[in-house]
């Protein structure tokens, strides 16, 4: 059962008709659809307004055609929301609510992205009423959505004066050490649990004051940045500050590249050869592919934006390092670099980051270039194939890149030999004797094997 009538104006007409002789009598189909009448008051007084209409409600009975009176009441909103995926695929049809033809093209949803109390209300819906058309044959598809994205709450503590109730972040004095007190009587406040931003609790943030201070940018790149979208997100002033901040790098690292970068139009393709330049267009590369398959597969837009910051980082070290313009060679990398980071840039900054595309010399607009691609080419790193012994195990095979380097971890486990290397002549100097600390510099992480027995027990530094 499914109480669906409401007492608004936007909604669909319940096509009934009363009569004191007849009763309840449908609207015969040929008068439908029961359309909205244009001048209802709308008093705010909570009746319906289309009660208050005597030109809609006054009627004729459709069997004695005595006098009759309309239905009021407008069907649930659901009864709206729950097929406008399938209007969708046929707008302009004024024919038939749905273009069997179109739909079968374009359903079901590849992905739908909707807050958690969907599941139970919206989503139920939809999948009934994609069900109840697919039972009619307007459609052949038997479920409406394909994936599904629920999202996470923005949240913030919450903060309450015994006279004054709730306050806004704005009605606090004091601080984190000294205490927290009431802009307006001046006694301590207490402290609640962080949870959803709620009007009622007042522990919301003023989005104009924000945008005004840090700009929108700002606002957007902490919100995709502090959480995966799945999680809910806890409200930080220190983490706005640092995203601005991160921005503000971006700014002055491009700022001061521009006119070097903007000087000779050298193809960003074009053949390098010094190691740093294959090393900046290494990683290059590697963020385009991080950050698309972030955005187009995971929806993980907080490891694509920290994947753009390690970029930035990269950038800074490697202009740190350029000589000028005598080296065109680099000046190609570090322009196609430059390029490829505003580009990525732009979904989570698009403010920022159209600025300083034109600042670069470009004359068309940002948000119509094409996304980046990678070449997998550049990708692959020299590797180095060894052959390691551990005590009673047998010898197994381990690949590492060139530019890292294995250690043992106890007396028992031995480096035998190098087997086979490949994309790449091997270093000079060979790896650090088995007792040895991985030099300075070196990250170590741990790394799972396939090697029988060795259950993740070598690891590896890489440079």
């Amino acid at each position: 059962d499914w109480g669906i009538s409401r007492q608004r104006y936007w909604g669909t007409p319940i096509p009934i008709i009363y009569c004191q002789t007849c009763g309840t009598v449908p609207v015969p189909e040929a008068d439908l659809p029961v359309m909205l009448p244009k001048d209802v008051p709308f008093t705010g007084k909570g009746a319906s307004p289309l009660a208050q209409s005597e030109q809609f409600v006054k009627t004729q009975c459709p069997k004695c055609k005595g006098p009759g009176r309309r239905e009021t009441d407008t069907m649930d909103t659901f009864v709206d929301s729950s097929w406008y995926f399938l209007r969708y695929c046929s707008p302009h049809d004024t024919t038939r609510p749905v273009d069997p033809e179109k739909a079968d093209r374009w359903m079901a949803v590849d992905q739908y992205i909707g807050g958690i109390e969907h599941a139970v209300l919206h989503l139920l819906y939809a999948r009934f009423f994609t069900k109840a058309v697919r039972d009619l044959g307007l459609v052949k598809v038997d479920g409406p959505f394909t994936s599904l994205l629920t999202q996470g709450m923005v949240c913030k503590e919450t903060y309450r004066c015994e006279e004054h109730g709730w306050l806004f972040p704005s009605e606090l004095i004091g601080g984190e050490k000294s205490g927290w007190r009431c802009a307006h009587c001046s006694r301590p406040v207490e402290r609640g649990r962080v949870e959803k931003m709620s009007k009622s609790k007042k522990n919301i943030v003023d989005p104009e004051h924000l945008i005004a201070t840090y700009g929108a940018d700002t606002a957007r790149l902490f919100s995709l940045f502090a959480a995966p979208p799945e999680k809910d997100l806890e409200w930080s002033d220190e983490g706005v500050e640092g995203a601005f901040r991160f921005l503000g790098r971006v700014w002055r690292l491009v700022h001061d590249l521009s006119p070097l970068i903007g000087q000779q139009q050298v193809a960003g393709g074009a053949p390098v050869a010094s190691k740093r330049e294959q090393d900046l267009r290494r990683l290059t590369h590697r963020t385009i592919r991080k950050v698309t398959d972030d955005i187009e597969h995971e929806f993980q837009f907080n490891t694509a934006i920290a994947a753009l910051m390690e970029f930035v980082n990269g950038l800074y070290k490697f202009a740190a390092g350029t000589k000028g313009t005598d080296q065109p060679g680099e000046v190609a990398a570090l322009r196609e670099a430059v390029s490829a980071l505003l580009v990525l840039l732009t979904p989570f900054a698009p403010h920022i980051a159209e600025e300083l595309w034109a600042e670069t010399g470009h004359t068309t607009t940002l948000a119509r270039q094409p996304w980046p691609r990678y070449e997998e080419a550049l990708l692959r790193e020299a590797v180095l194939t060894i052959l390691l012994s551990r005590a009673a195990l047998g010898p197994c095979r381990r690949a590492a890149p060139l530019s890292g380097a294995f250690r043992r971890r106890s007396p028992a486990d031995s480096a035998v030999g190098t087997l086979a290397h490949r994309g790449a002549q091997p270093a000079a100097t060979p790896p650090p004797p088995a007792t040895q600390e991985p030099p300075a510099g070196l990250q170590e992480t741990r790394e799972h094997s396939s090697c029988p027995g060795e259950g993740g027990y070598w690891r590896w530094a890489s440079l």
